[in-house]
Order: structure tokens, then sequence, then C-alpha cells
């Protein structure tokens, strides 16, 4: 691949990565699925929801919440022949509550993608929820009283729509 292609294989990931933040904050649920394959994966904990219809889904739930990400610190690696990379991204959850904004996630993306008719798509992006190193099984994704209402029906959405990852 000359050094041209990856420039604009870069920026085209980078436009994917904003894309993917743009439409689910947005509640573009069938635009935020669209940037899977047909068969992508959104990976979390040992649930996996495949597949756009059941992504779509899941987004349509997740725009009930009136959140925000923040994603940065992109790095992704593009294989030689052009037509995968992966990589990972940090990103912070925010949702609106009544008593204000709250950081209800940290978490870091772990991503597969493809090239697919010269558009960069997720094959599966996985999110990593960051834990307290004291106790890594405290919940902490529900410990925060203003946000576990909101928080449980994502969860609930993972258990409706998400099917038990196999090793």
């Amino acid at each position: 691949m000359n050094d041209f292609q990856l420039i604009k294989d870069r920026f085209a990931i980078s436009d994917l990565l904003a894309r993917y933040t743009l439409t689910i904050d947005n509640c573009d649920a069938h635009g935020w699925a669209s940037l899977f394959t047909p068969d992508g994966r959104f990976e979390h904990g040992n649930r996996v929801i495949q597949g756009r219809e059941k992504l779509e889904r899941y987004a349509v739930i997740h725009n009930k919440l009136g959140s925000r990400h923040i994603t940065c610190s992109p790095l992704h690696h593009i294989s030689e022949d052009g037509q995968s990379a992966s990589g990972k991204a940090t990103t912070v959850f925010i949702l609106a509550t009544r008593s204000g904004y709250h950081v209800a996630v940290a978490a870091e993306y772990r991503d597969k993608l493809v090239k697919i008719d010269g558009n960069w798509l997720f094959q599966c992006r996985r999110g990593d929820v960051a834990k307290l190193p004291e106790d890594p099984d405290f919940p902490i994704i529900t410990a925060d009283p203003d946000t576990r209402d909101q928080i449980s029906l994502l969860e609930d959405a993972w258990k409706d729509l998400g099917e038990q990852i196999s090793d």
C-alpha cells in the first residue's frame, strides 16, 4: 500500500469513528447500525449483539438515554493489503440526569475493521468497561444512583438482544 492510500485510509477510519459517536448521540439508530458489516458484532462483557437488525434495535433503546460519547486516543493499524484494520480507542459515556450530567462509563473500545467496496466498517467493536483497580468485581457501572436506571435499560437490552460469547 502506498503512502497516499495509507493517509486516505487513516482519514476514512477517523471518519468512521466520528460517525459512530455522532449517529448514536443524535438518535440515528439506522445510521449507527449501518456502520457495522451486515453480520457485525458489538461485544460487552460476555455478551455479543450481532447483525445490523439487532444492532439497530439496541441503538433505539440506547437513544432513550440522552447520552453523549467522548471518544479519543484512537490508534488503529491497517493491514498491509489495506483491507482490514485493528485498534483501540478510549471512550467516556455521559448521561443527562435531573441532577446534571454524569460520567456513567469509562471504557476502552477494541475494534476490528474491514473495508468493503471502499468503505471502512466495524466487523467487531468491543467495549471493555474500566474497573476499580482495588476491587475489579465491584459493579461500578451501576454504582451511581443517578444513572443506575438508565444503565439498567442498556444492560436489559444486552440481555434481550445479545447472545453469550462462546470461546
